[in-house]
């Protein structure tokens, strides 16, 4: 559309005449059906002719983002001054398609349909972005809460942001304004391929497990038979994309995984609880099981599960994350146990092929040396992050964020006191829905207190071995001997490094060696004698 506007200057002869061509404007609306007004970001999306969005490919539109800063009112009728400009867009998902309301992805283009980085609502610059829609969540944030407790840990993780939407001059309700995972150094930080001759070693790549899947996006795993089931891993190519990677990066990051899961498979059956250490990130991997299980997240492991890795030389181990997807967590799987907070997740075997767990997830949480840096990386992040008191307390911020939009995002979408699909139906209203969630978190917490010390001591024999525990730098080591003989002992910090080994002579039966010499900091670490289990031992 043309708008024409003149303006006669005093003090002037001539007449000034400025000509403005919009594809659309957020002058150009009139009153929105349950919208005119609101304490959050609007979107307003017009696309060509007012065709629907499709769920691929995506189609050209004009988005205008109204934002007058926090504590400000943003008016429908505001002109854009967040972002005015063109964009593309699709529907996103998989069974979320089949809803009435969906999610979006879009790119911010230039005029021409080229890439347009730019920074939304303070977010760094980039062009993909997601508007995801939280149905089947009813308390709006599962999502919210997960994304910030993994960049807390330090982990990135995308952005968020509440905002409300406007799509063709329909009110769509609120929405969280997300980073799309990527490669880029605000997000997935990791090394270009910038040159056709680079090595496939020299660049980093970010894969992810999921259902969703076909031969020209990635590769299947070797099957493995774990506890008598056939497990089968899909593993899709995120970058280099499935229509971009080369055949020498796709064979050497296939290659990378087979390795790590041959490495994985040995684990506890011949003796090699360290051996995965030289594949993967260990710390990485005990966050990111702690977040899944801390959620109950009843996609873990086997839906939207992403891996990276940077460039041997930056970086040569297999990282885990970024965390994604967690609309049925904290108890929002309906019906089944999954809404009572007890109970792990990481080897629910009822899933069938193609979206099975990944064997190797049960086999690390049966591995004393990984259970015990896991267990120590929880009584951390309960000390800094993670406590009843502090989810309370977010979960009533992010409420209050939403107060005034969930009104009206709740009278276009009557669905409080209803199943939408799998999601748990919590109570008629939205407190119903937060209390729930401040209830279920508060149990999930004690239990995973509880349950991981349990497994803990049942993996590695608890202090039963050594006294006193804590020890400082001097401790009695007890223990029972099949054989007399010279054996190795040794002891492992919580990273897997060995700090101590000597010999000593032992008899059969029970034996007990003074230590007098172990010059080591404070933390948890484990001790080895020759042909017998770990035993952890703290050190004070």
């Amino acid at each position: 559309m043309i708008m024409r506007l003149v303006f006669i200057l005093p003090n002037m002869r001539k007449l000034i005449l400025f000509t403005l061509t919009f594809f659309s404007c957020a002058l150009c609306h009139g009153q929105i059906d349950f919208i005119e007004s609101s304490d959050l970001p609007l979107f307003v999306i017009t696309t060509e002719d007012s065709n629907d969005i499709p769920d691929e490919p995506k189609v050209a539109a004009h988005l205008s983002i109204i934002y007058n800063g926090l504590g400000n009112r943003n008016h429908i009728q505001d002109i854009a001054n967040e972002y005015d400009g063109r964009i593309a867009i699709e529907k996103r998902g998989n069974g979320s398609l089949a809803r009435a309301k969906n999610s979006y992805s879009f790119e911010t283009q230039m005029s021409d349909g080229e890439n347009n980085n730019v920074s939304l609502l303070g977010f760094p610059s980039e062009n993909d972005w997601i508007l995801y829609a939280p149905e089947t969540d009813k308390s709006l944030m599962r999502n919210v809460l997960v994304y910030e407790l993994a960049r807390k840990m330090g982990h990135y993780a995308p952005r968020v942001q509440f905002c409300e939407v406007i799509v063709n001059e329909a009110y769509l309700g609120i929405f969280v304004f997300m980073e799309k995972i990527k490669r880029d150094k605000n997000r997935v930080d990791i090394t270009p391929f910038e040159d056709e001759q680079q090595r496939p070693e020299d660049g980093g790549f970010i894969v992810r497990i999921d259902s969703w899947w076909s031969p020209s996006m990635g590769w299947e795993a070797t099957p493995y038979d774990y506890n008598g089931s056939e497990r089968h891993i899909l593993y899709q190519h995120v970058y280099p994309k499935p229509d971009e990677i080369t055949d020498e990066q796709a064979s050497y990051i296939k290659k990378k995984f087979d390795d790590f899961e041959a490495a994985m498979f040995q684990v506890n059956e011949k003796n090699q609880e360290l051996a995965y250490k030289d594949f993967i990130d260990v710390n990485s991997l005990a966050d990111y099981i702690l977040i899944n299980e801390f959620t109950r997240n009843p996609d873990a492991y086997r839906l939207s599960t992403f891996m990276h890795k940077d460039a041997d030389e930056e970086d040569p181990l297999i990282k885990f994350g970024p965390v994604w997807d967690y609309n049925f967590g904290f108890g929002n799987y309906c019906c089944g146990e999954h809404e009572h907070s007890e109970d792990w997740t990481y080897d629910n075997t009822w899933w069938k092929f193609p979206s099975q767990i990944p064997f190797w997830f049960a086999k690390i949480m049966n591995d004393p040396n990984f259970v015990s840096i896991m267990h120590q990386r929880w009584q951390h992040w309960r000390t800094e992050l993670i406590s009843c008191e502090k989810y309370i307390d977010q979960i009533d911020q992010w409420a209050e964020v939403v107060d005034e939009a969930k009104e009206r995002n709740f009278a276009k979408w009557p669905i409080l006191g209803t199943n939408v699909i799998w999601d748990w139906n919590a109570g008629p209203s939205y407190t119903d829905e937060t209390d729930f969630l401040k209830e279920w978190i508060c149990e999930r917490i004690l239990w995973m207190d509880e349950k991981l010390e349990d497994l803990d001591q049942a993996l590695l024999g608890g202090s039963d071995f050594t006294f006193p525990n804590p020890s400082g730098s001097i401790f009695t080591y007890n223990f029972n001997a099949a054989s007399s003989g010279v054996k190795a002992i040794e002891i492992y910090n919580a990273a897997g490094n060995r700090v101590y080994r000597k010999k000593v002579s032992v008899s059969e039966g029970f034996n007990q060696i003074e230590f007098e010499d172990l010059d080591q900091s404070p933390g948890i670490y484990f001790l080895k004698l020759e042909g017998q289990a770990f035993q952890k031992l703290l050190i004070h």
